[in-house]
């Protein structure tokens, strides 16, 4: 080993000594023929003749030396650089084209590796799981976990797990030297961070001396929080903010991970949090009470996740057949059910379909890329036929000629890769936002090691990929390459059938992500018209919470909303105001409040139809362009001590079978009250422009006895965001400390809600349109060296009598001809593969015919394009020239 390091370090010295030792030899064997009487030239002839080949006898002294690999690697490479340079035109195009193939690669496994691939951010990462709970019968997928659900899992599952946590999302008005501010605060068991593994970054977690009756609230800070509010204020522990009417005192802050299964701002103790302490008072009385929270649970050493699930899946089956819980879970009826999930795969399952989606798409634009660069490779070989018949027949192998090539691919490809690394850089940002939509893993993306690691790997790989088919169709007819210059010399037809070969595969390929683009920009579209069931330019949408301390009642709440109301209307170019509980596209789910319509009482109280239910003020349809259909809307004279009264929409309508809901009664709780239908309105898209609409009924503002999240609407003359500030002014002089947050326009909310799909069908369209382009480069390529070498046929055929314009459409007819294959076998791939993106279609079938001639006719057009510009050379031939030459 040693020997061959020095021989390594000192290739170049010991080169120079074995061209001076075979210069030696030759030269005493020249004397020696010398002397035998020959002359000084006829004495070297025989003297190199004798010596046999001077660079093979070279090669094997080098291969002695156990280094020669590396001394060719280098030769090579310095080779293939100067025959780049010398064609820069090729090499440019090749390195942009291989770039942009390997940058979408990298950008997406950067995105990838980050998501999917990294561990979990926590000590113990892999051992953490979630517990999930369902009513599959019932259509409910997640039921939440009850408080008394979590102490029996707490109780009974000590066997599986370290131990159990639990963790539920609550907003709280934050109060901050006077100023308010809306905080999404995660309400954790004391150990939670201990259980996860997730150690601050300033100060300390919670103590089982912090969640007891009575304690000192703290807070601990997520660490986005205090850098954006805070701006990472070191001396941020100690601090006392005033929550809920108490003073909190900040303990610690938490390191950057991301947060599940919501992004919390602050993070306080069970006990702290007044409805979750209330609602444990409950729980004797009614099984269910606060159902909402989230369980985590790490494994104990040497328990597997399915062990766990099963262990869950048996207690929850236990207590949900316990007949004195039969009425609260009903199991024959509703299915409900209990399982454990692994945190990382719960945290990623909304991203990973889409992401392998897209990692399979540009691995598609990528072999575009190869075939591409393989055809211009192709293309290249038939102006190398007489430079590799020369080194042939100067004693290089075959082998060592395909060495050569790959060499030079793969040189190609890794500069592409370094454009490539570039191209992901200037996008991964995009890519991050997206995917930030689906996971909250996005904070560990990025262009790390193991990123730069793949896209070397990928880099080489592509080279070898790209390199090959040319390599292997390098043999040459050497008689006739150093006869006819290399001009068209070799096996032309094997090229071209290969060439033909890989512009269909391109073609084919292409056809799949066209039809993939085609089928979302289709959804897209569809989805843009769908009729929202309100008018949504003009209007103005805040949250105005009001603080549950401040305002323990609905009624309370009424009070300062009134005159808010009234304020607002009265100001210039504000047509009118509204409160609401919850505006469309806000994100949320339907609520399944059960009823009974008079006269038509179910027995079975799982069979009553269920419906969501909504607040509204008076003039709130009005605001937002709710049509009335029959009835009247709320009024002023609709009051607490009135008769109680709803609107419904047209969906629960459907509910009386035809029959005038207006006039008739609706009981929300087995007869106990009822409510008057006064009116009936249209459907509203509330939760989702691809959802179907779905049964609600709405109360009056003043009539409501639940906890109300107020949500302002204000429709305005003009810009409806320029009246931002006087919102916020007439909202804090009724009541200072009440935060205007959320403050967006409907018309916000609409785009936000197609901003997914928006990005989804803009990233497949994009890699799409770069496989057009890099695809019909291609044709184009294939059909000019096709005409570069029958230029002589060209001239022969219009010498016997063919016009330039049977030439032109012969020339187009076989570039066509490539693509209609390609196209055939294109439209086959993706009517196969079209059910991938099935969930991602609204209104659109996989097969869409539409689609598919769409994709059809844009190639046949393009590929005219492509083929017309070198075809159009072909008919420029001068016959006579091309005879003379023959």
């Amino acid at each position: 080993m040693w020997k061959r390091l020095r021989a390594l370090l000192r290739h170049g010295e010991l080169d120079h000594g074995l061209n001076a030792e075979v210069r030696f030899h030759i030269e005493m064997e020249t004397e020696k023929n010398i002397r035998l009487g020959m002359s000084r030239d006829d004495a070297r002839r025989t003297a190199l003749r004798s010596f046999g080949p001077m660079e093979k006898h070279k090669a094997e002294t080098r291969d002695a030396r156990g280094v020669s690999w590396f001394e060719n690697l280098v030769a090579d490479l310095r080779f293939g650089a100067r025959a780049l340079f010398k064609h820069p035109g090729y090499a440019l195009l090749a390195v942009l084209t291989l770039g942009l193939g390997i940058g979408a690669n990298t950008a997406i496994f950067s995105v990838i590796n980050g998501v999917l691939l990294k561990p979990l951010p926590y000590a113990h990462g892999d051992r953490l799981v979630v517990l999930q709970q369902s009513a599959p019968l019932s259509g409910r997928a997640n039921t939440g976990v009850a408080i008394a659900e979590y102490f029996d899992y707490r109780e009974r599952s000590k066997d599986v797990f370290d131990g159990l946590v639990e963790y539920h999302q609550m907003n709280f008005d934050l109060i901050n030297r006077g100023e308010p501010d809306r905080v999404n605060t995660g309400v954790v068991s004391a150990n939670f961070f201990d259980l996860l593994g997730i150690k601050p970054v300033v100060g300390r977690t919670f103590v089982a001396a912090d969640d007891v009756k009575g304690a000192e609230a703290v807070l601990v800070l997520s660490y986005t929080y205090w850098q954006t509010k805070f701006g990472g204020d070191p001396n941020i522990v100690g601090q006392v903010f005033e929550m809920n009417d108490r003073p909190h005192r900040v303990i610690g802050v938490l390191p950057n991970v991301p947060h599940y299964p919501q992004e919390n701002d602050v993070y306080m103790p069970v006990l702290a949090c007044p409805f979750r302490a209330a609602a444990e008072g409950n729980i004797a009385r009614q099984r269910r009470a606060f159902a909402a929270l989230n369980v985590f649970g790490r494994l104990k050493d040497g328990v597997s996740p399915e062990q766990a699930a099963s262990v869950v899946g048996s207690i929850c089956h236990n207590f949900t057949n316990d007949q004195q819980f039969a009425a609260a879970y009903r199991p024959a009826q509703s299915g409900f059910q209990g399982t454990a999930v692994g945190v990382r795969q719960a945290m990623t399952s909304g991203a990973r379909e889409l992401l392998l989606i897209l990692l399979g798409i540009t691995g598609l634009v990528l072999l575009i890329a190869c075939a591409n660069v393989a055809n211009l490779t192709l293309a290249r070989m038939l102006g190398r036929d007489r430079e590799l018949a020369l080194r042939a027949a100067l004693g290089a192998g075959r082998g060592r000629l395909i060495r050569q090539l790959l060499t030079e691919s793969t040189l190609l490809a890794v500069v592409g890769g370094i454009i490539g690394i570039a191209f992901a850089w200037v996008t991964i940002g995009m890519l991050t936002r997206f995917v930030g939509r689906f996971t909250a893993r996005t904070g560990e993306i990025d262009m790390d090691f193991i990123v730069l690691i793949f896209t070397l790997g990928i880099s080489i790989v592509t080279g070898v990929l790209f390199g090959t088919l040319p390599a292997l169709g390098s043999r040459v007819d050497l008689v006739s390459a150093l006869k006819q210059g290399g001009a068209q010399a070799g096996d032309s037809s094997g090229r071209k059938r290969m060439q033909g070969a890989l512009i269909i595969a391109q073609v084919a390929v292409s056809v799949v992500l066209l039809v993939g683009a085609g089928l979302l920009l289709a959804s897209f579209y569809r989805l843009q018209q769908v009729e929202t069931g309100y008018r949504s330019q003009g209007v103005l949408t805040a949250q105005v919470y009001g603080n549950f301390s401040k305002y323990p009642t609905a009624q309370s709440l009424i009070d300062v909303y009134r005159p808010m109301i009234e304020r607002i209307q009265s100001q210039p170019g504000v047509m009118s105001a509204a409160i609401t509980n919850a505006v469309p596209l806000a994100g949320g789910a339907p609520g399944t409040t059960r009823f009974d319509i008079e006269g038509r009482v179910s027995d079975d109280p799982e069979r009553r139809p269920t419906t969501d239910t909504r607040i509204a003020s008076p003039r709130y349809f009005e605001t937002i362009g709710i049509p009335l259909v029959a009835g009247r809307a709320f009024n002023d004279l609709d009051t607490a001590e009135s008769q109680k009264v709803i609107v419904i929409n047209k969906s629960m309508a459907k509910y009386w079978d035809g029959i005038d809901p207006v006039g008739t009664k609706v009981s929300p709780d087995r007869g106990e009250t009822w409510m008057t239908v006064v009116g009936v309105v249209g459907d509203v898209r509330q939760f989702g422009l691809a959802q179907d609409t779905v049964a609600q009924l709405y109360i009056p503002l003043t009539q409501t006895q639940q906890g109300l999240a107020g949500r302002l609407v204000i429709r305005t003359q003009g810009d409806p965001l320029a009246f931002a500030n006087s919102m916020r002014t007439i909202v804090h002089s009724l009541d200072s400390t009440m935060p205007v947050e959320g403050v967006q326009t409907l018309d916000d909310l609409r785009s936000e809600a197609l901003a997914a799909p928006r990005l989804t069908a803009t990233l497949l369209t994009v890699f799409a349109g770069l496989a057009l382009l890099v695809t019909l480069a291609g044709i184009g390529g294939v059909i000019a060296t096709s005409v570069q070498q029958r230029t002589k046929e060209f001239g022969l055929r219009m010498a016997l009598g063919a016009s330039r314009e049977s030439v032109l459409t012969m020339v187009i007819r076989q570039g066509l001809m490539l693509v209609g294959i390609g196209l055939l076998v294109g439209a086959a791939v993706a009517l196969a593969a079209g059910r991938l993106l099935n969930s991602y279609l609204y209104q659109t079938a996989p097969s869409d015919p539409m689609i598919l001639a769409g994709v059809a006719a844009v190639f046949l057009l393009s590929g005219v394009v492509a083929c017309f510009i070198p075809a159009r050379r072909a008919t420029t031939v001068d016959p006579l020239i091309a005879l003379r030459a023959e």
